[in-house]
C-alpha cells in the first residue's frame, strides 16, 4: 500500500458510515467486505476503496436485498459509468416498491368503495386485484412502442412525476369501476357518476381537451394487446363499466351548451365504447 493511501481503522470506519464495528467484524468474516489488512500492531484497516464498497452496502441494504445478493452486486473501483448503472438500478428497485404500494392502496380503496355500496368485500378478490396489479408497473411501459403523436402528446405533457400520478390516478380509477361493477351497481347510480367525473377529468386533463392528444390517447387504448398484462387485464376488465359511467355522466349535462357538444364530440373520440354503448 502507498503510504500517501488514507486508512481507517475500524472504529473509524464506523463512525464515518454509522455501520457498528460489530457489523463491520462480521462483513470480514462472511467475505463481503474483508479489511485491507492489519497495522503492525495487529488492528484491522480499511481503504478508501473499502469505503465505497461499504457505501454501496449500506445502500442495498436499505433497499432491502440480502447479504447474498449484495455480495454480487457490490462493485469495487467503479468507473463512473458502473456508478451510474448503479443508481438506475438501485431508482427501479424503489420504483417498483413505490408501486406495490401504490397497488396496494388502491385496492383498499376499492374496497372501501364496495363497501360505501353496502357489499361485503371479498379477500380473495383484493388479493387477485393485488397480484394483477403487481403484474405491471409503469416501468414495464418502457417495453410499448408509442407512435409520434403519442410520444409527442406523452413526452411534451408529463414530467416524470406527472406521469406517476397520471398512471396512478387511472389504475385506482379502473380498479373501483371493476369493484363497482361486480357489486351490481348501476352506471346512473350516485357512486358510479363520481367515478365518470374523475375518469373524464383525468381524460381531460392528460389532453388538455385537445383533439389529436385525445385521439392519440384513443389508439393507446385501441391497442391494448400491446399493454403489460396486468395492466390490460384491468382495463379488459373496468372499461364497459367506464364507458356506460361516462355517458351517462355526459348525457346529464345540459343539452343546450356548448360544453356538452364538445364534451360528447370529445368522449366520442376518447374511448372505445362497449357493444352496449352502440
Amino acid at each position: 500500500m502507498d503510504g500517501t493511501d488514507k486508512i481507517y481503522l475500524i472504529g473509524e470506519l464506523a463512525a464515518a458510515t454509522g455501520v457498528t464495528v460489530r457489523t463491520l467484524q462480521h462483513y470480514d468474516n462472511i467475505g463481503l467486505l474483508p479489511t485491507s489488512g492489519r497495522t503492525d500492531g495487529g488492528r484491522r484497516y480499511y481503504t478508501k476503496e473499502d469505503m465505497l464498497c461499504l457505501e454501496q452496502i449500506i445502500f442495498y441494504k436499505s433497499l432491502g436485498f440480502s447479504l447474498q445478493e449484495i455480495r454480487d452486486k457490490v462493485v469495487k473501483r467503479p468507473k463512473l459509468s458502473q456508478i451510474e448503472q448503479i443508481l438506475h438500478e438501485q431508482e427501479v428497485v424503489l420504483y417498483r416498491k413505490i408501486e406495490d404500494a401504490h397497488a396496494s392502496l388502491a385496492s383498499i380503496a376499492a374496497f372501501r368503495t364496495a363497501i360505501s355500496v353496502g357489499n361485503y368485500p371479498s379477500w380473495q378478490l383484493l388479493t387477485d386485484f393485488i397480484r394483477t396489479l403487481r403484474n405491471s408497473n409503469l416501468l414495464d411501459w418502457g417495453q410499448y412502442t408509442f407512435d409520434d403523436a403519442q410520444k409527442e402528446m406523452l413526452g411534451n405533457h408529463f414530467a416524470q412525476k406527472e406521469a406517476f400520478d397520471f398512471y396512478h390516478t387511472w389504475r385506482a380509477i379502473a380498479l373501483k369501476a371493476v369493484t363497482l361493477a361486480m357489486s351490481g351497481v348501476a352506471p346512473e347510480d350516485p357512486t358510479a357518476q363520481e367515478l365518470a367525473q374523475a375518469w373524464w377529468k383525468m381524460v381531460l386533463e392528460v389532453t388538455k381537451g385537445d383533439d389529436e392528444r385525445i385521439h392519440a390517447l384513443a389508439q393507446i387504448q385501441e391497442d391494448r394487446a400491446s399493454w403489460p398484462e396486468g395492466d390490460r387485464e384491468l382495463m379488459d376488465a373496468s372499461q364497459s363499466f367506464i364507458d356506460l359511467s361516462v355517458k351517462h355522466y355526459l348525457k346529464s349535462r345540459p343539452k343546450d351548451s356548448k360544453e356538452y357538444s364538445s364534451l360528447k364530440r370529445k368522449y366520442d373520440r376518447s374511448l372505445i365504447h362497449s357493444e352496449e354503448i352502440r
